[in-house]
């Protein structure tokens, strides 16, 4: 058999070995979405469910119940996020035989809500700061039985920016080098007065939900943890960025370390994007998904940084 970078399982034969392992009269398996990760929704007389079937050998098993685990953390502390269903076996996380190796999976509640749509409000943004204030206090006071790598610069800038130097034209991989080196001088000059902890990792109204109860938070895929200012840096370039935080700051402080650190870690998300859409999607997607636009809105994001900080 030819060696396989990634499969995509027949949704009702996955639903049938689910069944087994659950102990679930599931009636339906859809897909939902395929990128990184498969998300699939069942259905059965109980209710409605979604499962995520992770990529092989990017998280080990142990990683994906530190995730399980914060999860169950998190509900413990009142905030909105899907309750994970655990196996008949009494474990949270699942592995399926698939042709490029075991896929670790998990099943969780469907959470009924709706996203935000636009246009968005300040009322919406005060709510989510209010949101990712207390997923940070939450996350102050999670201790994990598992293991789970940091979200730290080897992983998130020094190994992408590797990686994709032998794609960049010389003035672009240049200006990468130089807007590295200064990351690197102000975290390194700022680094113990820089709020350290749990990081969501993804903080976008992409993985919010509007529920009867509140805003509720899920996927917490890139979860680990890490410098907690970097969860300000997408919302920060929005113009609800003053909303957001004061609704942040009504449950927790933010440093003036952690602000001024916004514009390097911004940089370091960018050059982490980047590399997942010269490297990583083009490997599942094919490289006309570089010409999709991705990857030169994350290099006018740069263009702009340097400017600022060089």
């Amino acid at each position: 058999m030819i060696p396989t970078l990634r499969s995509l399982p027949d949704p009702q034969a996955l639903r049938d070995r689910l069944r087994t392992v659950y102990g679930l009269a599931f009636d339906s398996c859809t897909l939902l979405r395929s990128l990184v990760n498969d998300v699939y929704e069942l259905t059965g007389p109980d209710g409605r469910y979604v499962l995520k079937l992770y990529r092989a050998n990017r998280w080990e098993p142990d990683e994906i119940r530190w995730e399980t685990g914060l999860s169950a953390h998190l509900a413990a502390a009142g905030l909105g996020v899907p309750a994970v269903r655990p196996l008949l076996d009494g474990t949270d996380v699942g592995l399926l035989a698939t042709a490029e190796g075991e896929r670790p999976f998990v099943l969780s509640g469907f959470v009924i809500g709706t996203k935000p749509k636009p246009p968005f409000s300040d009322e919406l943004y005060l709510g989510f700061g209010r949101l990712l204030a207390s997923f940070h206090d939450a996350g102050d006071r999670y201790r994990p039985q598992f293991p789970r790598r940091a979200s730290d610069l080897v992983r998130q800038l020094e190994i992408p920016l590797e990686q994709i130097r032998p794609l960049l034209p010389s003035a672009e991989e240049n200006l990468l080098l130089a807007l590295a080196a200064a990351v690197r001088n102000h975290l390194a000059q700022y680094s113990d007065a820089l709020s350290h902890g749990l990081c969501h990792g993804d903080v976008s109204l992409d993985n919010v939900l509007i529920t009867d109860r509140g805003l509720a938070l899920h996927d917490f895929d890139l979860s680990a943890p890490g410098y907690q200012a970097a969860d300000f840096c997408g919302v920060a370039s929005t113009p609800h960025w003053p909303a957001f935080l004061d609704g942040y700051c009504e449950r927790r402080s933010v440093a003036e370390a952690d602000l001024a650190a916004i514009p390097y870690l911004t940089v370091v998300g960018s050059i982490s994007n980047l590399r997942f859409h010269l490297v990583d999607k083009p490997l599942i997607g094919g490289t006309e998904s570089r010409s999709e636009g991705w990857a030169a809105g994350e290099l006018t994001t740069l263009h702009r940084a340097a400017e600022q900080l060089l």
